[in-house]
C-alpha cells in the first residue's frame, strides 16, 4: 500500500515564505518518507512512540509527522527549515 502525505494546518502555515530550494527538498523528502514512514535508515523516532521525523535538504530541514496506519496516511505536524 501506498502512503501519502497529509500537511496539517500549522505545517501548511509554516510554509509561507519557504525558498523555493526548501520547497523541492521537502517534496523529495516526504516522498522517501511516505515510502516507508518507519524505515529506520531515513527517519527517527521521538519521546514520543506515535511521532517520527525525518531530515531533508541535505540535513537543512526537518519534518515531524504522525503515521496512521489504517488509512495509509502520513500526516505532517511540523516543519523547520533552517537553510
Amino acid at each position: 500500500m501506498t502512503w501519502r502525505p497529509d500537511l496539517s494546518e500549522r505545517a501548511l502555515s509554516q510554509l509561507g515564505g519557504f525558498p523555493e530550494e526548501a520547497l523541492d527538498a521537502l517534496a523529495k523528502g516526504m516522498a522517501v518518507v511516505c515510502d516507508d514512514p518507519y524505515d529506520p535508515l531515513t527517519t527517527m523516532s521521538t519521546d514520543d512512540p506515535m511521532v517520527r521525523r525525518a531530515d531533508f535538504g541535505q540535513g537543512r530541514g526537518f519534518v515531524t509527522y504522525v503515521p496512521v496506519d489504517s488509512a495509509y496516511v502520513v500526516r505532517v505536524v511540523d516543519i523547520i527549515w533552517v537553510g
